[in-house]
Formats: C-alpha cells, structure tokens, sequence
C-alpha cells in the first residue's frame, strides 16, 4: 500500500483554525476598541451639550454678586435654574452654595421642583466633579447621578459652588442610542468577515477533499505503473532461467547418455526460478501484519540466529547493539525479514573479515536501525532498491525492494549511503507511537 504524502490536518487544517483564531482575537478586539473609543467620544459630545446649557449662566453668576442671588428666592438665578431644569429633562438637581448658605432644586417623586435651603456645608469632598473628568465618570462610576461642579468667584470675590447632578443612566441611553447604528455596523461586518473566513475554510476542505481523491487515482495509476514495471522485470529474469532449461532438455534429447549431470543443472534452473517467483510474491503481497510491541534485542538475536550461517560461510561476525528503552512497536515477523536482507547484503558486499554491526536506538520518537560493514561500498548513481536493481552476479533484485516495501507499510524511510572510511551503512527510520497509545 502507498502511504498519502498529503498531510490534510498539519498543513491545511491548523493554520486555518489559527488564521481563524486570530482573526476572531484581532477582529474582536480592535472592534470592542473602535467602540469604547466612539462611546468615549459620544459621552464627550454629550457632555459638552450639558455644558453648554449651564455655561451662560456660570458666567453670568462671575459678573453678578453671587450672596443676594443665593438668599433671595425670586432672583433671576432661581429662574434661570427653573428654566434650565426645563429644557434638560436629564438633569435632576442643582445645589448652590455661597458664604456657608445655600440652596437646593430637585424633582420629588411626582417630578415636580423643589427648593428646599442648605445648611453650613460639613463634609470636604476629595472627588473630582469638574466638567473636564465628566466624560470618563459617567462610565467609571456607578451613583445614579452624575454630578459636574463650577467653582465661580462673584464680582463680590465671594466663591460660589453651583453642582449639577444628571440622571446617569438616562445618559447612558442616550450615548447607546447614538451609537447602537456603529454597534450595528461592526456586528454586520464581523459577522460577515467570519462567514466570509468559514467559507474559505470549507471550499479548503472541499478542495483538500479533491486533492486527496486525486492523490488516491495518482497512487492508482502508480502501482499499476509499477506492477507493470516489475512484470517486465519478471519476464526479462525469468528469460534466462527458461532459455537455460530449453537448453539442458535439447542436450538431453542429444547426449542421454548425460543426463543425470544435465537433470542437475535443470533442478537448479527450477530452483532459481522458484526463488524469483517466491521474492515476486513477497514484493507484492499486501503487508496486514499486527502491529505490536515486541523487545528490541529478541527481534536482533532472531535476525543474528537466521543469518548466522551465511555470515559463518564468509568468516564474519553480527555484533548487536540494542539502545531502545522498553518495548518497540512493529510489524515483527516483516521487520525481521528486511533486516535480514540488510545484514545479508552486507555479508555479501565484499568484506573479508570482522564484524558487521546491527544496531537499534530511539530518536525524537522514531525508531532507527543501522546495519554498517566494511565491504566495497555503493556503486554511484544506483537505486538499489528499485526492484532487479542488483550488484551482485547471482543476485535477483528484489530484496532491497522488499526491505523497503516493508519499511514503508510502517510509514518509515530506508536510505544507503557510503562510510567515509569504508563501506556502507542501511538506515531505516519508523515512527514509534506514543507512550500508552498502544494496548
């Protein structure tokens, strides 16, 4: 089975989310800031048409002396005041305070206006009520009223205290009224800014859909390329075996005086040609062995057992080093086998004595076995594991192709290369599941 290169959730799927993600972050936040920047300056607007309301009579109190105005009941600062609480029906009392005396207005229960007088002021106020910090209270503060205070000096020199006291949430209303067509706004054009994105990213998916059904037809076409390949292969190896057969029955038919010579040579022809069909079969099987965990060094000694006789044969010794920490996880019984393709193609590579090394270790949740020896190296510019790609006289081709095939079912990779001082070295590389993933 050809594994999918295409990884879908890695690389489409994350950095949609994460642009998403952010989008929403930065969309968010630079829309609750548009907003409370538009409130701050709605509350300002706001604010400074109360002001202009009370600001003719602040300074018309700065030009007059302030004491008789605040004692006398019928001055035309109460009727100022009586006209002002008119026209702002947001504002609902007024005190006045000058020389220790003063005087309050404010609606009662039925919003009618009363006037009621102020003794000698007792309490020293620590807060801000000045018009310029008005803008940030109305929000900042929770009283119901939000209070704006002058301090104004009479022609007299004789200060005077006027404080306005509104009605906050009526003000609050009218600064959400002012802004609910912006709110409106940046909620259509967020909403559609996502819907926009989601979109996007399910055309992705579609798209991603496509191009996986795609890479399946392209993986199709390349196993039946590839199935095609080695049955050409195969006939061109079987060739010689069959020509060489032809030939020993023709010399039967001549000289039958030699035929137990010439029925030995056939024996070998139908041996060779088993054993090519057999590493045929082996190449194309479909690997469906368990994956299990299994303990490295029993894996190596059973590779080390299986090629002990070859290595005898040539005077050379497997040295096995296992570096794993616990159970490995693998398709056994295929692993072992294209190990020991590796450590007989290094037996066979031309080194006269020593050892070869058969080594395992874990990297960054990867498992990684080397066979190293010090033979005659890799001939340049050969892919020795494309099927009947062979250096070898008596070789057939198959078994580096097999050994990949499998390493390749674990989703693993296989590359050779030359030792710098000699020789070769086979690395196969598989991922290793994490801790507890397998039962």
């Amino acid at each position: 089975m050809i594994r999918s290169r295409l990884p879908l959730v890695r690389v489409i799927l994350v950095p949609y989310l994460v642009l998403l993600l952010l989008f929403g972050i930065v969309a968010g936040a630079g829309s609750a800031w548009l907003y409370f920047k538009a409130r701050q300056a709605q509350s300002q607007l706001l604010i400074h048409g109360l002001l202009g309301s009370v600001t003719p009579l602040v300074e018309r109190l700065s030009r007059s002396n302030a004491s008789p105005l605040v004692q006398d009941n019928d001055s035309w600062l109460h009727r100022e005041l009586e006209k002002i609480f008119q026209r702002m029906p947001d504002l609902e009392n007024v005190s006045v305070r000058s020389d220790g005396q003063g005087f309050r207005k404010y609606h009662d229960r039925d919003r009618t206006l009363v006037t009621e007088k102020l003794g000698p002021a007792t309490e020293s106020r620590q807060r801000d009520l000045g018009s310029a910090t008005a803008a940030r209270r109305l929000y900042s503060e929770s009283a119901p009223l939000l209070r704006i205070e002058f301090m104004v000096n009479g022609r007299d020199d004789r200060p005077v205290r006027l404080e306005f006291g509104f009605n906050r949430a009526t003000l609050r209303d009218a600064v959400s009224r002012a802004l609910a067509i912006l709110l409106q706004a940046i909620t259509f054009f967020l909403t559609v800014s996502l819907l926009c994105l989601v979109i996007a990213f399910g055309v992705t998916l579609w798209a991603a859909g496509r191009v996986r059904w795609l890479e399946a037809h392209v993986q199709e076409l390349y196993r039946h390329a590839s199935a095609a390949e080695l049955m050409a292969g195969l006939v061109h190896d079987l060739r010689n075996p069959l020509a060489s057969f032809r030939a020993n029955l023709a010399s039967l038919r001549i000289t039958p005086e030699e035929s137990e010579e010439i029925l030995s040579e056939i024996d070998q022809d139908l041996v060779r040609l088993d054993a090519k069909l057999g590493s045929m079969l082996d190449l194309t099987r479909k690997r469906d062995e368990e994956v299990r965990p299994v303990e490295c060094m029993d894996l190596l000694e059973s590779v080390a057992r299986l090629a002990g006789p070859r290595l005898d044969d040539r005077g050379l010794r497997l040295e096995l080093r296992c570096r794993t920490r616990g159970p490995i996880t693998l398709m056994a019984d295929a692993m072992r086998d294209a190990l020991l393709n590796l450590v007989i193609n290094s037996a066979e590579s031309g080194q006269q004595d020593g050892s070869i090394i058969l080594e395992a270790r874990q990297e960054d949740g990867r498992l990684l076995f080397e066979v190293r020896d010090r033979g005659s190296g890799l001939p340049a510019g050969t892919d020795l594991f494309a099927p009947f790609v062979t250096t070898k006289a008596t070789g057939h081709g198959l078994g580096l192709a097999i050994s990949r095939r499998t390493v390749e079912a674990h989703g693993g990779t296989i590359r050779a290369r030359n030792r710098p001082d000699g020789g070769a070295v086979f690395t196969i590389t598989i991922p290793q599941p994490p801790c507890g993933e397998i039962s």
